[in-house]
């Protein structure tokens, strides 16, 4: 009976601090941040001069059980010398206790160069279909007490979706926008009433700027989620040191705030520090998400760890531009 309070208490909780979102596609965390734009926008896959490989990790409150996990394997590469287009996948597990998500994204994005050699001047279009398998597990429950919508098993669902969106890039301005989640996707994995209507709307901008070997990247991000009308915002900051050989370290920040249409309500208060680097083809980054609102679950916070790999570079045709494009 208690894990099934229990059960009940994290539905209740994951709805309301929308970490529900593990059921609703790849999370949108603050990964991106990390040299990893394609995880939320498909028209980034194969913007950058080089294919990237990102593996990445989070853990959320290691004094609680079954806490939250997250992995996802992310790869995207241009095709050709010219780079108009371009491709990608990711592998993504996410766990959220008795729940869990395992899916597979595949993307194709388009890219249209205007620029005139100096400066990156690039419109770019693209699209990704997801394949998920949402599972609640029910095995551990106690079989003696009676429960019509428990049956005491794996249960498993099967949903596909689609992703559509755009990006801007001219020298240091950046502009991605994303509609996540366009179709109306039936689940009934947890009841017969679970929404149908998963759509996301993303947005980021920001520009990148500098002088000599410190550049710093103010952006924005927005979510906003039709079905609940839910719209959360992030404000960034982040400052690159170039160092020699084309290394580069950066360190930075995240606010992640909402909008709730009930202004009693706030789902998300958090503040993020980012620290990464990269040396020659390698890169790292980790993420620490420390919760400020007035009754945390837990004190732990969030760790997010990113490894990466970048290979098959093609020449850089220009001299300026943001670094996830070079």
């Amino acid at each position: 009976m208690k894990k099934i309070v229990l059960l009940l208490f994290l539905l209740v909780f994951f709805a309301k601090s929308n970490l529900i979102n593990a059921q609703e596609g790849i999370p949108i965390y603050h990964d991106y941040l990390s040299d990893n734009l394609y995880l939320l926008h498909p028209s980034m896959a194969g913007a950058s001069s080089c294919a990237k490989i990102r593996l990445t990790g989070r853990m959320q409150w290691f004094d609680v059980a079954d806490n939250p996990m997250l992995q996802t394997f992310s790869f995207h590469t241009h095709l050709g010398e010219e780079g108009q287009n371009g491709i990608g996948a990711i592998i993504f597990n996410d766990r959220n206790g008795y729940h869990s998500q395992k899916g597979l994204q595949l993307a194709y994005a388009h890219h249209i160069n205007f620029g005139n050699g100096a400066n990156v001047n690039k419109l770019s279009f693209g699209i990704a279909g997801t394949m998920v398998q949402n599972q609640l597990d029910e095995t551990s429950f106690d079989p003696n007490r009676f429960d019509p919508i428990i049956a005491g098993v794996v249960q498993s669902e099967m949903y596909y979706n689609l992703d559509v969106g755009l990006s801007y890039h001219y020298k240091g301005f950046f502009f991605n926008a994303t509609l996540k989640n366009a179709l109306l996707a039936s689940r009934d994995l947890y009841s017969n009433f679970e929404p149908v209507n998963l759509r996301n709307y993303v947005g980021s901008m920001g520009i990148y700027a500098g002088k000599g070997n410190v550049y710093f990247e103010p952006s924005v991000l927005v979510q906003y989620k039709e079905f609940s009308g839910q719209l959360i915002t992030d404000a960034n900051l982040k400052f690159y040191f170039n160092l020699k050989d084309n290394n580069m370290v950066y360190i930075g920040g995240s606010y992640r705030t909402d909008w709730e249409p009930d202004a009693t309500l706030t789902y998300f208060n958090t503040l993020t520090p980012i620290v990464g680097a990269t040396i020659g083809r390698f890169t790292m980054a980790y993420t620490y998400t420390y919760d400020m609102s007035p009754t945390p679950i837990s004190n732990s916070g969030f760790h997010q760890l990113t490894l990466g790999y970048n290979f098959n570079c093609r020449k850089q045709l220009v001299r300026m531009g943001c670094p996830e494009i070079f």
